[in-house]
């Protein structure tokens, strides 16, 4: 199987202030097939100012990038990368991702929102849906256990903001998975975390990138 290559979406700003893009595929493209950005995406740098971004990477298979912000609605943030692929985000947390291949088609994780927003340690459960190789919806659900490893600094952009370290272990009738969120004290957001999407791909790693950056 071919590896899996990720398109990173260089942003960069004119010394006389006036905002320009500049596309760069400086590791090619997510999918074999896929030579150019697209069109969401040009639409997206194009507009002023620059939407929310953040910076996400697959460790499993050393890709790394920029994905903007094209959608917010109730509280969910859909993100966009160069080449079309996204991720949903609730309050920090992953609902679904799509254009990664196999991947995470939608989740229901209020027990674990719940928990991590307001503090407190304890049991959750949640539910997976995954779309197999015959086009079909798998169900999984997991019995998850939230805990607080203490507090530590995330880095953002060089500077230190003081957070709150959260580990989520899960395991399911076939499945076990490890998430981990970054809250910031100040704030409640969640600014770093690093969330399992499945088999294929395992854990995404999401870090905010600060505004007027």
């Amino acid at each position: 199987m071919k590896a899996l290559r990720f398109a990173l979406l260089s942003l960069l700003l004119t010394s006389c202030g006036e905002a320009q893009q500049d596309f760069d595929l400086l590791k090619g493209a997510l999918t074999p097939n896929a030579a150019r950005f697209h069109p969401r995406a040009s639409a997206l740098v194009s507009r002023r100012p620059i939407p929310p971004r953040l910076e996400v990477a697959f460790p499993s298979r050393d890709l790394s990038g920029v994905m903007l912000l094209e959608a917010q609605r109730d509280g969910v943030q859909t993100w966009l990368s160069a080449d079309g692929a996204t991720i949903t985000l609730k309050q920090g947390l992953l609902i679904s991702t799509k254009g990664f291949g196999s991947g995470l088609a939608g989740s229901d994780l209020r027990q674990s929102a719940d928990l991590i927003r307001n503090g407190h340690e304890g049991q959750a459960e949640r539910f997976h849906s995954f779309l197999n190789g015959n086009d079909e919806i798998e169900l999984h659900a997991y019995r998850c256990r939230i805990a607080s490893i203490g507090a530590e600094d995330v880095l953002l952009l060089g500077n230190p903001v003081t957070t709150e370290k959260w580990q989520e272990a899960c395991h399911g009738v076939t499945q076990q998975f490890s998430n981990t969120y970054w809250v910031q004290d100040s704030t409640g957001q969640i600014v770093q975390s690093s969330q399992w999407t499945g088999d294929f791909l395992g854990n995404i790693f999401i870090k905010v990138i600060p505004d007027g950056t």
